[in-house]
């Protein structure tokens, strides 16, 4: 009986390189793609335009709450210190914007009873689930295949250290949307913690990476090591160097050690 294939083995990865690369198939593909990022203003329009889309063409009958509609909702009750996070807050650092489903704020402890309710005010035919760390919405009438309901507003709560600086200290105002959203290093350090997070399923962490190397590739001038540095230290004690050496990785065009 023949050893297993090691498919991470080294020597493998070269025999099946020097194969493929006679090959030229995918030779100049994505030479033309963009490489800076989009900026805010343009990258939640057309995100939001996406989405809309899909709901509207293919999804008739789900709830199509976009980002404008929840940072007015939150603004009329008065819930202060809010930020978009997700893709919606990190969209603009993307130089290919991409649809999401859900939108995602962060809020402190302290206005979690106000932005729920006045979400769930807004919005009376979503469910809401209180979770330890996130307050979930729900679209009963647009369920996915195996029948539970799809997440449509995530009210997250800044449960880690980094995340409680981030609406402290790392939070800046699109000049365009007047929205609320992370500095780079911000959205860098929350992909990072992502990421590496052990508690995180495979598929999220491996679209997470995708986002990750693709936000420092496009915003690697604007990045301030050091300030960067300084939050990832607080994902976990070795991560303000470790976060420096996934920045290095991603500008070599090699794999997340995760």
């Amino acid at each position: 009986m023949s050893d297993e294939l090691d498919i991470s083995d080294p020597a493998y990865i070269a025999a099946r390189n020097a194969i493929l690369l006679k090959e030229d198939g995918f030779a100049g593909v994505d030479a033309s793609d963009p490489t800076a990022p989009a900026g805010h203003a343009y990258g939640i329009h057309t995100s939001t335009r996406l989405s809309s889309y899909y709901r509207v063409t293919h999804r008739k009958g789900a709830m199509d709450v976009t980002p404008q509609q929840v940072i007015d909702c939150l603004v009329a009750a008065n819930v202060k210190d809010w930020v978009l996070m997700g893709l919606h807050g990190y969209v603009g650092y993307l130089p290919m914007p991409r649809a999401t489903q859900d939108v995602d704020v962060m809020v402190p402890y302290s206005q979690k009873k106000r932005a729920s309710d006045a979400i769930a005010r807004q919005w009376p035919m979503l469910e809401r689930r209180e979770l330890s760390r996130v307050v979930r919405f729900l679209d009963p009438s647009d369920p996915a295949a195996d029948g539970k309901p799809k997440p449509v507003i995530d009210l997250m709560l800044p449960w880690a250290e980094f995340q409680k600086t981030i609406l402290l200290e790392q939070v800046i105002i699109d000049a365009d949307s007047g929205h609320r959203i992370p500095t780079i290093e911000a959205a860098v350090v929350s992909k990072y913690a992502a990421v590496v997070s052990p508690h995180r399923d495979w598929d999220k962490k491996e679209q997470d990476a995708v986002d990750l190397r693709r936000i420092i590739k496009a915003n690697i001038d604007a990045i301030d090591r050091r300030q960067l540095s300084h939050l990832a230290s607080q994902v976990w004690e070795r991560g303000g160097e470790d976060v420096l050496r996934f920045v290095e990785l991603a500008l070599d065009n090699k794999p997340f050690p995760v």
